[in-house]
């Protein structure tokens, strides 16, 4: 048995070592694999977590002793790196947040004859694209480093969206802006975050918590853009300036950006593609799915992303389809975003005193009641309607931000990367196919409601699985887990 004081400073860096991890996601999607987390043995069963533990403390202390890497945790470098992620950010996620401020533009006018179904795909495929592609974007970043990464996914964003303002046909727009975008947006992301992770240790957490609001602001920005130049230069042009916008923008940060490869991996200039395979292929594990709580966790997290992705995209249309005008449609996405800003601060520093999953039950239930109680009755009244943004950003922004800390909760370390991975590897086809569902439905006799409905129907059995984890955990201790 270890001395007290050891044991207590050993349980002291697993948290640190977790909450290190934290902020890997924007409304923190997967950003693919680092080496860093691969894991030698992974057996989680269905220990306890002080068990769990525990033998994290022990794992990670082995590790911290073969393993004397230096962490600057600050300087120009540093935080050059920070910022660079933080504009980076603002363009990719930002862009990711924004979509419903395109979808509901090309419906109403560039391609108002063509069926809603159809038109879903543009923005079912760039979501998938963006999702699925991390487990690629990470084993290049471990490989490459940043900037080999990061500009070609510049280029392709970019380049999409100038390719986005000549479109006329679904096609087109699947090609340019789903795909286009879509992978570029992908290559952006994991360099984006994880170069900080190249030079903090100690405050890695204050360096993500600089860069990951990027993420909301460019939500924010992005529809504000869209909302006062489509009346005045149209959509072509809109795009184009966009374009020019980003070009700026991701210049700065491909300069800026910086990582640590040959200091952390000595033998990244021996690796080829052979190596990114080897890789990619290691950034999932089916087997991790014989952990029941973490089964769970994986389940909720597809139903729960399932029902977001879907509101994001059909919040302005919803909208306009019940009379406000394209104005306020924009306006309230930008409500929505803005509002996460501080969802995805507070249940994260809440959740270190009451509980990683107790949040996560909580907010998720929270984002539920919104959809029920304020959007489905209430939705066509606009002070109402306007309350129901406010809340379901706040909540689904929390749900975002605890997902990697209740996924690095019940795993080791080591293990994490490969874990989340894994979870968005199925995530990614919920996000494929909800956005043509969703609007499906829409054209029965349901109408918007009946999509409501249904993401409210989706973020109910996520609050249920989020619940079946905590209590295969903990059962009904009232302990915080």
């Amino acid at each position: 048995m270890f001395p007290a004081h050891e044991t207590r400073d050993r349980k002291e860096s697993v948290e640190l070592e977790n909450l290190d991890g934290t902020h890997s996601r924007l409304d923190e999607r997967p950003i693919g694999s680092s080496s860093a987390f691969q894991s030698r043995n992974p057996n989680l069963g269905n220990k306890s977590f002080e068990e769990n533990t525990q033998e994290n403390s022990h794992e990670l202390s082995q590790e911290d002793s073969s393993e004397s890497i230096y962490y600057p945790d600050g300087g120009f470098k540093a935080y050059s790196a920070v910022f660079a992620s933080l504009v980076g950010l603002i363009c990719s996620f930002g862009l990711m947040n924004s979509t419903g401020a395109i979808e509901s533009y090309l419906e109403k006018n560039t391609l108002k004859t063509t069926p809603t179904t159809t038109i879903s795909w543009i923005f079912a495929i760039y979501t998938f694209l963006t999702f699925g592609c991390n487990l690629f974007s990470g084993a290049l970043f471990d490989t490459f480093g940043a900037k080999k990464v990061a500009i070609p996914g510049a280029l392709l964003v970019c380049a999409g969206l100038l390719a986005t303002a000549n479109c006329t046909q679904v096609w087109q727009f699947i090609l340019s802006f789903g795909i286009c975008c879509g992978v570029g947006c992908a290559l952006l992301m994991a360099p984006m975050v994880s170069c900080i992770a190249h030079f903090f240790r100690k405050k890695r957490g204050l360096a993500l918590g600089i860069a990951m609001p990027g993420a909301s602001i460019g939500g924010v920005v992005w529809p504000l853009v869209c909302n006062s130049l489509y009346p005045k230069i149209g959509f072509t042009w809109t795009m184009r300036v966009l374009s020019f916008i980003f070009i700026g923008l991701l210049t700065v940060s491909c300069l800026l950006i910086d990582d640590r490869l040959d200091e952390i991996d000595r033998d990244s200039k021996n690796h080829g593609s052979s190596q990114v395979w080897d890789r990619v292929k290691h950034s999932i594990d089916f087997k991790t799915l014989k952990d029941p709580v973490y089964l769970l966790l994986v389940g909720g997290l597809f139903m729960n992303e399932f029902s977001l992705i879907l509101c994001f995209t059909y919040i302005p249309s919803y909208a306009l389809n019940n009379g406000y005008s394209e104005s306020l449609s924009l306006i309230a996405l930008t409500v929505v975003n803005a509002a996460g800003v501080f969802g995805r601060y507070l249940p994260s520093h809440l959740s270190d005193s009451y509980g990683k999953f107790n949040l996560m039950v909580a907010v998720s239930a929270i984002q539920a009641l919104s959809i029920l109680v304020f959007w489905l009755p209430f939705g066509h009244i606009k002070p109402l309607f306007f309350i129901f943004c406010i809340i379901y950003g706040f909540a689904t922004a929390g749900t975002l931000a605890l997902t990697p800390l209740c996924t690095s909760q019940i795993s080791n370390p080591r293990d994490f990367g490969k874990r989340y991975g894994t979870a968005y590897f199925f995530v990614s086809f919920g996000n494929l196919i909800c956005i043509p569902i969703g609007i499906a439905i829409t054209n029965t006799a349901a109408g918007y409601d009946g999509m409501v409905g249904f993401a409210g129907a989706g973020s109910c059995s996520a609050t249920l699985l989020f619940v079946l984890a905590r209590y295969k955990l903990a059962k009904f201790s009232m302990k915080a887990v």
